[in-house]
C-alpha cells in the first residue's frame, strides 16, 4: 500500500511536468511491484499520458517496463518457491476469481472510508471532495491537468467502498492526492471573489487571501492533535512489548503467548532474544493466523498443510497447552472469552 502511494505521487508529478513516458513507467512499477489493484488509481494519468505524449514512445516505455518487472518478479518467485509461478497473477486470480474469505477479518459499511478519511484528514478531506466543483468554476487555473491527477480520489473511494472487507491502508494510494486536492481548493478561495472586470482587488478577495493561512493552520493543528491522540490513546501495545526487555529473569527459551491481542502484535523486532517462540492461544477468532517459520518443511518452497485458501483457522495455529506459556499478552475487555490473566494463582501481573 505504501509503495503504491509513493508510485502514485511520483507518477502524478511526472505527468504534471509533462514527462509522460516516465509517468507511465512509474505507474507500471507501482502496479507490478506494489499493488496490482492500484491500477485503477494510475488509470487516468496513464490514459492521458498516452493521449498527450508521443503515443509510441509512451506505450513502449510502459510495455518494456512492465515486461522487465514481470520477468524479474517471476524469476524471484521461482527462486523463492522452487517452481515457475507469478505472484502478481496469483494475487489477481485469488481475489478476482475467488478463493480467500477476507470478510473473516472484518467487514464495514459503505461509509467506512469516508468516516476514516475524515478522521485522518479532518477538513482537508472535505475540501478534497469539493475539488470537482472548484475545478469546474476555476477551469482555466486547474482543469484539466490537476483534475486528471485528482480524479483517482473519487474512483478509488467508490471502488473500495463497494468491497465488504475494508482496511485503512487500502486508502494509502490516494493519500497524497487528497492533500493536493485540498491544497488546490484552499488556493482557489480568492478566485470566487475576483472581479475580472475590476483592476483592483475587492475587499472580499483580500479577506479570502488572508483566510488561506488560517485555514491551513487550523487543519495542521487538528492533524497534529490526531497524531498526539493516536500516540497517547493507542500506543499501549508498543509500550508493553518494550517492557519485555526488563524481564529476562523469565529465562532463555521462554514462550510468549498472545490471545485476543493477536491483531495488535507489532512485529518480532519487539521480542527480545530470550523469548524463543511467540504462540497464539485460542480466544475465539476463527481466521488463519501466522505460523512460526518452519525450515524443516522446505522453507519458502513448502506448502504446509495447515495453510488453506479460505483464510479459515487451522487447529494447529493455537497452542493447546497454556501451561507451556511463560508470558501472556492479554487485554481484558470483559468479553465472552476466558480471561486467563485474571487467574492470579497462576499468573503474576507485570
Amino acid at each position: 500500500s505504501s509503495f503504491s502511494m509513493y508510485a502514485v505521487t511520483l507518477s502524478s508529478a511526472l505527468f504534471l511536468l509533462e514527462k509522460y513516458a516516465c509517468a507511465v513507467s512509474v505507474a507500471a512499477a507501482g502496479v507490478i511491484l506494489g499493488w496490482p489493484f492500484s491500477i485503477l488509481v494510475f488509470l487516468p494519468v496513464t490514459i492521458y499520458s498516452l493521449i498527450r505524449g508521443h503515443f509510441r514512445r509512451v506505450f513502449l516505455s510502459g510495455l518494456l517496463t512492465s515486461l522487465c518487472l514481470l520477468v524479474l518478479s517471476v524469476v524471484a518467485d521461482y527462486y523463492s518457491y522452487g517452481r515457475w509461478t507469478s505472484s502478481v497473477f496469483n494475487l489477481l486470480k485469488y481475489n478476482v476469481l475467488g478463493g480467500g474469505e477476507s470478510h473473516l477479518y472484518g467487514t464495514e459499511g459503505a461509509t467506512f472510508y469516508f468516516r476514516n478519511a475524515f478522521n485522518n484528514f479532518n477538513f482537508a478531506f472535505v475540501l478534497a471532495l469539493l475539488f470537482v466543483g472548484v475545478a469546474l468554476s476555476a477551469r482555466k487555473k486547474y482543469a484539466p491537468d490537476l483534475l486528471i491527477v485528482v480524479s483517482p480520489v473519487y474512483i478509488w473511494l467508490a471502488f473500495m467502498s463497494l468491497q465488504a472487507h475494508k482496511e485503512e491502508r487500502f486508502l494509502y494510494p490516494i493519500y497524497p492526492l487528497i492533500c493536493v486536492a485540498a491544497a488546490s481548493v484552499i488556493d482557489s478561495f480568492p478566485d470566487f471573489f475576483h472581479d475580472k472586470y475590476a483592476n483592483e482587488q475587492s475587499i472580499f478577495e483580500k479577506i479570502a487571501k488572508g483566510l488561506r493561512p488560517l485555514i491551513l493552520g487550523f487543519i495542521l493543528c487538528t492533524s497534529h492533535s490526531r497524531t498526539f491522540s493516536m500516540l497517547n490513546g493507542y500506543g499501549a501495545p508498543l509500550q508493553i512489548y518494550q517492557h519485555l526487555e526488563y524481564h529476562e529473569d523469565t529465562g532463555p527459551g521462554s514462550i510468549m503467548c498472545v490471545g485476543s491481542e493477536w491483531h495488535r502484535y507489532p512485529s518480532s523486532f519487539f521480542v527480545p532474544s530470550y523469548i524463543s517462540e511467540v504462540r497464539w492461544i485460542d480466544d475465539g477468532f476463527r481466521g488463519l493466523l501466522p505460523f512460526p517459520f518452519n525450515e524443516t518443511l522446505g522453507g519458502t518452497t513448502a506448502a504446509p498443510s495447515y495453510f488453506n485458501t479460505k483464510n479459515k483457522a487451522s487447529d494447529k495455529q493455537y497452542l493447546k497447552d497454556i501451561g507451556a506459556c511463560n508470558l501472556l499478552m492479554e487485554l481484558d475487555l470483559r468479553r465472552p472469552y476466558p480471561s486467563r490473566g485474571n487467574d492470579l494463582s497462576t499468573w503474576e501481573t507485570l
